[in-house]
């Protein structure tokens, strides 16, 4: 009861399900010729507080963590959005936070520093990305095991984190369908969202595992491309190793040292995914494709242009993917893409990335 009202009250739960009108049309209007008709909903995570879906796991564990009577959390982050969401969760629950974050990626995603240092977290840089933070902040917890609890936002990493941060993700998957009912009376036919370690994903598509007539679709990213060495498709080219706990499938060399991962969207930036998702690919329950920086960059500009949302450069990668998608469904299809995160933290990459200089 404390959580569904914390989720009601202090995230904005339920996030709206969206008809993107003009999105559709301009799909409808390119597929003409291949008779491509999807009606594409987004489901609004952006809306939710701190900007992301990362909120709804931080804050039902950081709620775990004053009734284990720990005082302090700590959490590693890529993008920021795990991080400000765990920053937020515990200066609402007054718990002591510490953040670690890539170096790489404090210099990315400098707005989402400012906030987790706002909201009181103390932010630890270390060299590299994510995966060398999440080494870290694993580090610092199990050094402090009596005080510290370690709020992992992903669905990686050692058991019981993958399955705890799935459950309190798949309140979008619930909703989703609660929501689908109510506006067409029937399920969606196809889901989509980005990969990166497959939080966001498995929210969404966990409620639907069983529906075997909806199609569940994950995008990872292909960065500068797959040949390039340059990307963080795990799953498109990775093997199955053991990381941080869990057996999985992962980038890495012929010797199994980890690979380093890229994306223009740091949150995908690991060299792994969780093991339920490498669970929906060996059963061939889920298909997973792949986007590049540059389609990722296309698809933000476009839906900013068409819906007046700026979505984070990680949910574009699943928006870039609906070039493919849509011109091989049917008429009506129902396509719901999850809108993991919205763009602002993003806009400085933008800029420099993919953004016109006439807009600038």
């Amino acid at each position: 009861e404390e959580l569904t009202t914390a989720l009601r009250d202090y995230v904005g739960r339920e996030t709206p399900l969206y008809f993107a009108g003009r999105l559709t049309e301009h799909y409808k209007n390119i597929s003409q010729s291949t008779g491509g008709g999807a009606e594409i909903y987004l489901k609004r995570e952006d809306l939710s507080h701190c900007g992301s879906h990362k909120i709804n796991n931080a804050l039902a564990q950081a709620m775990i963590a004053r009734r284990l009577g720990c005082s302090r959390v700590v959490a590693a982050t890529g993008a920021g959005q795990h991080g400000v969401a765990t920053a937020a969760a515990c200066a609402k629950l007054s718990l002591e936070c510490t953040v670690f974050m890539g170096s790489t990626d404090i210099e990315k995603q400098s707005s989402n520093v400012l906030s987790m240092k706002l909201l009181g977290a103390q932010v630890k840089s270390v060299e590299g990305t994510f995966k060398d933070a999440s080494s870290e902040a694993i580090r610092n917890w199990v050094g402090n095991l009596k005080t510290t609890y370690y709020l992992s936002g992903t669905v990686v990493g050692p058991h019981p984190s993958p399955l705890m941060v799935r459950e309190f993700q798949s309140v979008i998957g619930k909703e989703t369908r609660r929501q689908a009912n109510q506006l067409w009376g029937g399920k969606p036919d196809v889901l989509v969202a980005c990969i990166g370690t497959g939080s966001n994903a498995l929210g969404l598509f966990h409620e639907f595992v069983g529906d075997e007539d909806v199609r569940l679709v994950g995008v990872e990213a292909a960065g500068l491309g797959l040949d390039s060495g340059k990307h963080s498709a795990t799953l498109a080219v990775g093997d199955v190793g053991v990381y941080h706990g869990s057996m999985s499938y992962l980038l890495q060399d012929d010797q199994g040292q980890i690979l380093k991962p890229h994306s223009v969207g740091v949150g995908l930036e690991y060299p792994g995914v969780g093991p339920e998702i490498s669970f929906l690919k060996e059963t061939g329950r889920a298909e997973f494709y792949t986007a590049t920086d540059q389609e990722a960059i296309q698809a933000c500009m476009l839906l900013s242009r068409l819906e007046g949302i700026i979505p984070a450069l990680e949910a574009s990668h699943a928006l870039a993917f609906l070039d493919k998608l849509v011109p091989t469904l049917r008429d009506g299809t129902k396509v719901v893409v999850n809108c993991s995160g919205r763009g602002d933290k993003d806009l400085d990459t933008l800029i420099q990335r993919g953004m016109p200089s006439s807009l600038c």
